[in-house]
Protein backbone atom coordinates (compact mmCIF):
# COMPACT_ATOMS: atom_id res chain seq x y z
CA UNK A 1 0.00 0.00 0.00
CA UNK A 2 2.92 2.35 0.73
CA UNK A 3 4.20 1.92 -2.84
CA UNK A 4 0.69 2.60 -4.15
CA UNK A 5 0.57 6.00 -2.45
CA UNK A 6 4.17 6.83 -3.30
CA UNK A 7 3.11 6.63 -6.95
CA UNK A 8 0.19 8.96 -6.21
CA UNK A 9 2.02 11.38 -3.93
CA UNK A 10 0.92 14.57 -5.78
CA UNK A 11 -2.74 13.60 -5.41
CA UNK A 12 -2.24 12.70 -1.75
CA UNK A 13 -0.49 16.00 -1.04
CA UNK A 14 -3.25 17.89 -2.86
CA UNK A 15 -5.98 16.21 -0.80
CA UNK A 16 -4.11 16.89 2.47
CA UNK A 17 -3.58 20.55 1.51
CA UNK A 18 -7.28 20.91 0.66
CA UNK A 19 -8.21 19.47 4.06
CA UNK A 20 -5.80 21.88 5.77
CA UNK A 21 -7.30 24.75 3.77
CA UNK A 22 -10.71 23.71 5.07
CA UNK A 23 -9.38 23.81 8.64
CA UNK A 24 -7.87 27.26 8.04
CA UNK A 25 -11.09 28.66 6.54
CA UNK A 26 -13.13 27.11 9.36
CA UNK A 27 -10.90 28.69 11.99
CA UNK A 28 -11.11 32.05 10.24
CA UNK A 29 -14.92 31.81 10.04
CA UNK A 30 -15.12 31.94 13.84
CA UNK A 31 -14.06 35.59 13.69
CA UNK A 32 -17.06 36.45 11.47
CA UNK A 33 -19.62 35.37 14.10
CA UNK A 34 -21.80 38.02 15.70
CA UNK A 35 -22.05 38.33 19.47
CA UNK A 36 -25.54 36.81 19.36
CA UNK A 37 -24.30 33.80 17.39
CA UNK A 38 -21.39 33.34 19.81
CA UNK A 39 -23.81 33.45 22.74
CA UNK A 40 -26.12 30.88 21.11
CA UNK A 41 -23.24 28.51 20.37
CA UNK A 42 -21.90 28.89 23.90
CA UNK A 43 -25.29 28.02 25.36
CA UNK A 44 -25.64 25.04 23.03
CA UNK A 45 -22.17 23.78 23.96
CA UNK A 46 -22.80 24.08 27.71
CA UNK A 47 -26.23 22.43 27.46
CA UNK A 48 -24.74 19.60 25.41
CA UNK A 49 -22.04 18.88 27.99
CA UNK A 50 -24.52 19.30 30.86
CA UNK A 51 -26.94 16.74 29.40
CA UNK A 52 -24.23 14.34 28.17
CA UNK A 53 -24.39 11.86 31.10
CA UNK A 54 -28.20 11.56 30.83
CA UNK A 55 -28.09 11.23 27.05
CA UNK A 56 -25.52 8.44 27.22
CA UNK A 57 -27.44 6.60 29.92
CA UNK A 58 -30.62 6.69 27.88
CA UNK A 59 -29.32 5.09 24.68
CA UNK A 60 -28.43 1.59 23.58
CA UNK A 61 -24.79 2.31 22.83
CA UNK A 62 -24.19 -1.04 21.10
CA UNK A 63 -27.04 -0.49 18.62
CA UNK A 64 -25.91 3.11 18.11
CA UNK A 65 -22.35 1.95 17.46
CA UNK A 66 -23.50 -0.46 14.74
CA UNK A 67 -25.62 2.25 13.12
CA UNK A 68 -22.85 4.83 13.31
CA UNK A 69 -20.30 2.42 11.80
CA UNK A 70 -22.71 1.58 8.97
CA UNK A 71 -23.35 5.28 8.34
CA UNK A 72 -19.64 6.04 8.17
CA UNK A 73 -19.00 3.13 5.82
CA UNK A 74 -21.91 3.91 3.51
CA UNK A 75 -22.09 7.70 3.66
CA UNK A 76 -18.36 8.34 3.59
CA UNK A 77 -16.43 5.33 2.31
CA UNK A 78 -19.15 4.13 -0.06
CA UNK A 79 -19.99 7.61 -1.30
CA UNK A 80 -16.38 8.47 -2.06
CA UNK A 81 -15.96 5.11 -3.86
CA UNK A 82 -19.04 5.67 -6.03
CA UNK A 83 -18.06 9.26 -6.82
CA UNK A 84 -14.62 8.06 -7.93
CA UNK A 85 -16.17 5.47 -10.23
CA UNK A 86 -18.38 8.09 -11.87
CA UNK A 87 -15.27 10.15 -12.73
CA UNK A 88 -17.32 13.38 -12.77
CA UNK A 89 -17.68 13.06 -9.00
CA UNK A 90 -14.16 14.38 -8.31
CA UNK A 91 -15.40 17.91 -7.41
CA UNK A 92 -17.82 16.39 -4.90
CA UNK A 93 -15.02 14.33 -3.32
CA UNK A 94 -12.94 17.48 -2.99
CA UNK A 95 -15.97 19.22 -1.51
CA UNK A 96 -16.37 16.50 1.12
CA UNK A 97 -12.71 16.85 2.12
CA UNK A 98 -12.92 20.65 2.34
CA UNK A 99 -16.17 20.65 4.32
CA UNK A 100 -14.80 18.07 6.80
CA UNK A 101 -11.76 20.27 7.35
CA UNK A 102 -13.92 23.39 7.62
CA UNK A 103 -16.20 21.86 10.28
CA UNK A 104 -13.23 20.59 12.28
CA UNK A 105 -11.41 23.92 12.04
CA UNK A 106 -14.51 25.89 12.99
CA UNK A 107 -15.28 23.69 16.00
CA UNK A 108 -11.74 23.73 17.36
CA UNK A 109 -11.36 27.44 16.59
CA UNK A 110 -14.57 28.31 18.42
CA UNK A 111 -13.64 26.28 21.50
CA UNK A 112 -10.20 27.87 21.71
CA UNK A 113 -11.55 31.39 21.12
CA UNK A 114 -14.01 30.99 24.01
CA UNK A 115 -12.06 28.84 26.45
CA UNK A 116 -8.43 29.59 25.47
CA UNK A 117 -6.13 26.87 26.86
CA UNK A 118 -9.08 24.97 28.33
CA UNK A 119 -10.53 24.97 24.81
CA UNK A 120 -7.45 23.11 23.56
CA UNK A 121 -8.00 20.41 26.19
CA UNK A 122 -11.75 20.18 25.51
CA UNK A 123 -11.20 20.01 21.75
CA UNK A 124 -8.53 17.32 22.19
CA UNK A 125 -10.85 15.25 24.38
CA UNK A 126 -13.95 15.58 22.22
CA UNK A 127 -12.53 15.62 18.69
CA UNK A 128 -9.05 14.11 18.62
CA UNK A 129 -9.64 10.39 19.46
CA UNK A 130 -11.98 9.41 16.62
CA UNK A 131 -10.58 11.92 14.13
CA UNK A 132 -7.16 10.29 14.43
CA UNK A 133 -8.76 7.42 12.52
CA UNK A 134 -11.49 9.18 10.55
CA UNK A 135 -9.37 11.86 8.90
CA UNK A 136 -6.62 9.53 7.56
CA UNK A 137 -9.30 7.07 6.39
CA UNK A 138 -11.12 9.81 4.51
CA UNK A 139 -7.90 11.17 2.97
CA UNK A 140 -6.84 7.66 1.87
CA UNK A 141 -10.27 6.97 0.37
CA UNK A 142 -10.39 10.32 -1.43
CA UNK A 143 -6.87 9.95 -2.82
CA UNK A 144 -7.65 6.46 -4.09
CA UNK A 145 -10.96 7.45 -5.67
CA UNK A 146 -9.48 10.51 -7.40
CA UNK A 147 -6.55 8.43 -8.65
CA UNK A 148 -8.93 5.87 -10.14
CA UNK A 149 -10.98 8.58 -11.85
CA UNK A 150 -7.85 10.12 -13.40
CA UNK A 151 -6.56 6.70 -14.50
CA UNK A 152 -9.95 5.86 -16.01
CA UNK A 153 -9.95 9.08 -18.03
CA UNK A 154 -6.41 8.42 -19.29
CA UNK A 155 -7.40 4.90 -20.32
CA UNK A 156 -10.55 6.10 -22.10
CA UNK A 157 -8.67 8.72 -24.14
CA UNK A 158 -5.83 6.31 -24.89
CA UNK A 159 -2.97 8.03 -23.06
CA UNK A 160 -2.50 5.13 -20.62
CA UNK A 161 -2.27 1.38 -21.15
CA UNK A 162 -2.87 0.43 -17.51
CA UNK A 163 -5.57 -2.15 -16.94
CA UNK A 164 -8.71 -0.45 -15.70
CA UNK A 165 -9.74 -3.71 -14.04
CA UNK A 166 -6.59 -3.77 -11.92
CA UNK A 167 -7.14 -0.13 -11.02
CA UNK A 168 -10.72 -0.90 -10.01
CA UNK A 169 -9.66 -3.83 -7.81
CA UNK A 170 -6.91 -1.82 -6.12
CA UNK A 171 -9.31 1.06 -5.51
CA UNK A 172 -11.97 -1.23 -4.06
CA UNK A 173 -9.51 -2.98 -1.72
CA UNK A 174 -8.17 0.31 -0.35
CA UNK A 175 -11.68 1.74 0.05
CA UNK A 176 -12.62 -1.38 2.03
CA UNK A 177 -9.56 -0.80 4.24
CA UNK A 178 -10.56 2.86 4.69
CA UNK A 179 -14.11 1.81 5.54
CA UNK A 180 -12.71 -0.44 8.26
CA UNK A 181 -10.91 2.57 9.75
CA UNK A 182 -14.12 4.61 9.50
CA UNK A 183 -16.03 1.89 11.35
CA UNK A 184 -13.33 1.81 14.03
CA UNK A 185 -13.55 5.60 14.31
CA UNK A 186 -17.27 5.25 15.03
CA UNK A 187 -16.56 2.82 17.85
CA UNK A 188 -13.95 5.14 19.35
CA UNK A 189 -16.40 8.06 19.08
CA UNK A 190 -19.07 6.15 20.99
CA UNK A 191 -17.02 4.27 23.57
CA UNK A 192 -13.88 6.33 24.23
CA UNK A 193 -14.65 9.94 23.29
CA UNK A 194 -17.63 10.28 25.72
CA UNK A 195 -15.41 9.20 28.62
CA UNK A 196 -12.84 11.87 27.76
CA UNK A 197 -15.60 14.43 27.26
CA UNK A 198 -17.00 13.75 30.73
CA UNK A 199 -13.52 14.09 32.22
CA UNK A 200 -13.07 17.46 30.51
CA UNK A 201 -16.62 18.74 31.16
CA UNK A 202 -15.50 20.71 34.23
CA UNK A 203 -13.42 22.89 31.93
CA UNK A 204 -16.47 24.13 30.06
CA UNK A 205 -19.31 24.13 32.64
Amino acid sequence: MLYYFQQRLPILIGVVLLFLMGIAFGSAAVKTLSQAQISDLNNYLKNFYRSLPEDLAGVNRHALAVRAAADNIIKLGGLVWVLGLTIIGIPLILGIIFVRGFVLGFTVGFMISQLEFNGVLVAAASLLPHNLLLVPALIIAATTAISFAISAVKTLIGTSERSIVNQFLATTIIIVFSSGLLALASLVELYITPILMRLSSSLIL
